[in-house]
């Protein structure tokens, strides 16, 4: 028998040892920490893993993809009540984006006093921005947005708070932002309007890094 064909069959054997743990587990996490703990959570192994479970009816992929509806769902409902929350610290932010003729695109996230927070050219490996397409760029943007209103909340010493987006973008995915916003504990508001002095700074050579900032001066009192 060779080395692989071996593992398999430890596999198979260490499986059929469990097999009532295993079948008892009702999340994928679970089984993450029992391979974890067979020391099965190896690019090679872990595959192997969720194969041989199948043989005894656990369908790990099924599992997590229930995991992940669950979650979703449950960060639509935190959005939902976080948007009712009005009597809590405050971040008003613009963002925008451009995009060139030659693929490359920027963003800009700027505060009240027209000051520019975090702006320069997005990253190769972005992951909502599709080259070429202004709208998912805006969404980038507007997504850079709610993090950093997160991050100066944090600094400010508040658990929770609320961030107000203002957009040229009529076209963003409110309801993603909210998730967005969701995981980071904090509401999020969208206002579209034709102030563009986000967009401006889009458009602006050179870069500014977000931690180049009193991140906590952004916040207003709750």
């Amino acid at each position: 028998m060779n080395q692989d064909n071996s593992k398999w069959a430890e596999i198979d054997s260490l499986i059929a040892e469990h097999k009532a743990e295993l079948k008892a587990m009702e999340s994928h996490k679970e089984l993450n920490a029992f391979a974890e703990t067979h020391s099965l959570m190896t690019k090679q192994d872990f595959p192997k893993f969720k194969h041989c479970l199948l043989k005894i009816g656990v369908r790990y992929d099924q599992l997590r993809q229930a995991y992940r509806e669950s979650y979703e769902a449950s960060l639509e409902e935190k959005a939902a009540e976080l948007a009712e929350s009005t009597d809590v610290a405050t971040v008003c932010l613009w963002s925008a984006a451009s995009e060139g003729d030659d693929g490359s695109g920027a963003f800009a996230v700027v505060d009240f006093d027209d000051i520019p927070v975090w702006y320069g050219r997005f990253f190769d490996n972005d992951r909502i921005r599709v080259a070429g397409d202004l709208i998912s760029a805006e969404q980038s943007a507007a997504d850079k947005a709610v993090w950093i209103a997160h991050k100066a909340l944090e600094a400010a010493g508040h658990d929770t708070g609320r961030a107000i987006i203002t957009t040229t973008c009529p076209d963003l995915d409110v309801p993603a932002l909210r998730i967005s916003g969701a995981r980071l504990n904090i509401g999020v508001d969208v206002m579209v309007d034709d102030d563009i002095r986000a967009v401006e700074m889009s458009e602006a050579p050179g870069y500014k890094k977000w931690q180049d900032n009193d991140l906590a001066a952004l916040v207003e009192a709750d």
